[in-house]
């Protein structure tokens, strides 16, 4: 059985990620890049989004385990639309934008006031994806960091064997896909459909029809829905960021490049990412800690190491550049 959190604040980015960058008690030095002013923010009240990755009525990724648990309230009553008794749980989910014109008896054939019962299933929330997210990648991060930090700020010769690969794969693949921005590719192809298909984002939502208040128009609604329905498949193994990371595991590694000067890594509300550098080739980095940058590229099936670069501050100056550019609200510094 899947278990759910009671948990409401949604955290994106990973508190145990971020962790590598907090001083005190869980503060971190976030610089938004809307003004550009550093303030100190704990690290569980940034980054996340309430509800974020809650499933609710109405929601056409609302399965039939999903509908029981929402509907649960109606278990002993009929609801009626037009001239049919809906019966069928994910019947009831499929009308529930109409939810007006239901009519809703009990068995001795008494109407039911409806304001109560609407109530009730709208305060439903299933939150199994934040509870999966946590076990199943979160909750090992703090560890791994920790060896991997041991292994290459102690390496000889550059040389460390490639441990955790296929979870660090999974990790950063999930960051990637998690961020506010999300995946790059999957963005330009929605961001195509709806521009030049199907204009979903000129069909405007009013406020109080919004799942989230960010949501404001149909293609963000829509491109919302999918990401739920894409981490719910990833998390049990399968659908297309599955296939994403599977794919990467087989053809790319990791390198990692250490910062030894002055300057530190930041991180941001988009840690994982690909850019173009100067030569023209595609990398992917994520910051592991603000002395660790881990660079994805491409790798021999017959060589199980992972490598270490000790780099300038030139070098961790221009990363820092990038990590601030493809950032979508905020960067995380080391200091103020």
């Amino acid at each position: 059985m899947v278990t759910e959190t009671a948990a409401k604040y949604h955290h994106l980015i990973p508190r145990t990620y971020l962790s590598a960058w907090e001083h005190g008690k869980g503060t971190l030095y976030v610089r938004f890049l809307d003004n550009e002013k550093v303030i100190e923010r704990n690290k569980d009240k940034i980054a996340g989004v309430k509800n974020y990755h809650s499933i609710g009525a109405g929601m056409p990724i609302v399965t039939l385990e999903d509908a029981d648990k929402i509907f649960a309230c109606l278990e002993n009553l009929e609801v009626h639309y037009g001239d049919t008794i809906i019966s069928n749980n994910l019947k009831l989910n499929n009308i529930y934008n109409d939810f007006e014109n239901w009519k809703i008896y009990r068995k001795d054939g008494t109407i039911v006031s409806k304001k109560k019962l609407k109530s009730e299933i709208d305060k439903v929330k299933i939150r199994d994806i934040e509870e999966q997210w946590s076990t199943k990648y979160e909750a090992q991060w703090g560890k791994v960091r920790s060896e991997l930090e041991n292994r290459i700020l102690n390496s000889s010769g550059g040389i460390i064997p490639g441990v955790y690969k296929e979870y660090l794969m999974k990790f950063y693949i999930a960051l990637d896909w998690r961020s506010i921005k999300s995946n790059s590719v999957f963005n330009e192809v929605w961001e195509y459909f709806c521009k030049e298909l199907l204009p979903l984002d000129k069909i405007n939502i009013p406020n109080n029809n919004r799942e989230l208040l960010m949501l404001d128009n149909a293609s963000k609604e829509i491109r919302h829905y999918m990401l739920l329905k894409f981490y719910r498949q990833y998390l049990n193994d399968s659908g297309i960021i599955y296939e994403h990371a599977m794919e990467n595991l087989s053809r790319t590694s990791f390198h990692f490049l250490v910062a030894d000067g002055m300057e530190t890594f930041n991180t941001s509300d988009n840690p994982a990412f690909k850019f173009k550098k100067l030569d023209g080739k595609i990398e992917g980095i994520l910051p592991l800690t603000p002395r660790i940058l881990m660079v994805q590229g491409k790798c021999s099936n017959q060589d199980s190491n992972f490598y270490v670069s000790h780099i300038t501050d030139e070098t961790v100056l221009r990363y820092n550049a990038e990590i601030k550019k493809n950032a979508s609200n905020f960067i995380v510094q080391l200091s103020n």
